[in-house]
């Protein structure tokens, strides 16, 4: 329990001290986030065009233009891009000087995780606030507080489920000598199968089986379906559940992996 409350504190503190240190870069933030919403405002007209052409989609148009207006958000706030680095540290020896300090070498990725959010979000509110605004009288969006609570909620499991999946794919490296591939292929594949580019509900009958039960559903595009309205309350409860339990599996694995990793390690100075 100490070192859990002690890892918070320096969580709290580094999260602070990196946000203090990138609003120096909010230009740099602002633009990245135009680059971040012009892909769902583009998707956005391009599924409402074919609609108004008469295409027959198994969902109507109030329902992707809610999908899409939140989308920017959403997977800017579930999103990890720690994989990368953190298995460069690993590789270059750079874990060597976390060892002997009363903080694990997560607890900075973590900070930055959430320091760089807070800055990326705080750039894209304003953004989505304005498509909201000319977009809201087509879109679903539920009057009171219990779907938007598991709203968030959803986001905040899909968040640490990036996260974990992440801190696996990363933990390769103390056995590879370069898990870059590895990284890319789960970029390409989440993009695809989390609902980033295309909305699941559009994917064809045949894949729905998989699509609907895989973990990548869960870290984009379920969140956005318990605002988009087309979910029953059963499956609410079961897809939290099932979100929930990739959490627990991921977590578990990343965990057995990432201390695996460690038992291996050697470095000069480790």
């Amino acid at each position: 329990m100490n070192a859990i409350r002690r890892n918070l504190r320096v969580v709290r503190r580094m999260t602070a001290a990196d946000i203090a240190q990138q609003s120096v870069y909010r230009g740099a933030w602002i633009i990245f986030m135009l680059a971040n919403i012009c892909t769902p405002i583009i998707s956005l007209l391009i599924w409402r065009t074919a609609l108004a052409n008469g295409a027959k989609l198994p969902v109507d148009e109030r329902y992707v233009t809610t999908y899409f207006v939140l989308l920017g958000f959403v997977t800017m706030a579930t999103s990890s891009w720690l994989a990368g680095f953190l298995a460069q540290d690993i590789r270059l020896g750079k874990l060597s000087s976390w060892m002997v300090r009363p903080a694990s070498l997560l607890v900075k990725f973590v900070a930055n995780n959430l320091s760089e959010k807070f800055l990326k979000l705080f750039a894209l509110v304003p953004m989505i606030g304005i498509v909201w605004w000319i977009f809201r009288a087509s879109m679903n969006l539920p009057s009171g507080v219990g779907r938007w609570a598991l709203f968030a909620v959803s986001i905040g499991l899909g968040a640490v489920l990036v996260f974990t999946i992440d801190i696996l794919i990363a933990s390769l490296a103390f056995w590879m000598d370069d898990v870059t591939a590895l990284v890319q292929a789960r970029v390409i594949i989440a993009s695809v199968l989390s609902g980033a580019v295309v909305p699941l509900a559009l994917m064809p009958a045949w894949s729905r089986g998989f699509v609907d039960h895989q973990p990548f559903r869960y870290t984009v595009s379920f969140p956005v379906e318990i605002v988009a309205g087309q979910l029953s309350g059963h499956e609410l409860l079961a897809g939290l559940g099932i979100q929930l339990g990739y959490v627990v599996v991921f977590a578990a694995l990343a965990r057995v992996v990432w201390s695996a990793g460690l038992r291996a390690y050697s470095a000069v100075g480790a």
